[in-house]
């Protein structure tokens, strides 16, 4: 009797499935901030946004979280996993702007930088051999907006 009790219990043993497996994704807004907090809020809640004075509001039932404009980097939809366990994600390379030079930090290997201006046309281009924070000289440039576009992440700058 013991025999078939321990076969059963090592049968079911073997039955049971190794790994648990990941929930489905789901749509979300997602608000990075500049301390690389990634704030998601599920669309099937149905977070309502608001942009009052400097601050960037999101409100899911009785809920509101509250953002200061000049520390969202980026507010976006994404998919992701609602259990919060979600696939490492490559940090986005930061950019700083001062008296004509363009600093880009945290940017990866292979990443093409390029620097337009407003009607499109590329005034400046660059492909690092290393990970790391390279620096753009655009003193040359005229005064005016140019975007500056590091690999899937787009900035905007204004040259005084």
């Amino acid at each position: 009797m013991k025999k078939i009790l321990t076969i059963l219990l090592l049968a079911s043993f073997l039955a049971m499935p190794v790994g648990i497996r990941a929930a489905d994704k789901k749509n979300a807004l997602v608000v990075l901030t500049k301390d690389k907090a990634q704030h998601q809020f599920l669309l099937t809640d149905k977070p309502n946004v608001t942009f009052e004075g400097k601050n960037l509001k999101v409100k899911v039932a009785k809920n509101t979280a509250t953002f200061a404009l000049t520390d969202v980097i980026r507010f976006t939809y994404k998919k992701v996993d609602p259990t919060g366990i979600d696939e490492p994600v490559a940090e986005p390379a930061e950019l700083s702007f001062d008296d004509g030079i363009l600093v880009i930090s945290n940017i990866k290997t292979g990443t093409v930088v390029s620097v337009y201006t407003l009607d499109g046309k590329p005034v400046q281009q660059m492909k690092p051999a290393r990970t790391g924070t390279y620096r753009l000289n655009l003193s040359q440039l005229p005064s005016g907006v140019y975007v500056v576009k590091a690999g899937t992440i787009t900035y905007k700058i204004a040259k005084p």
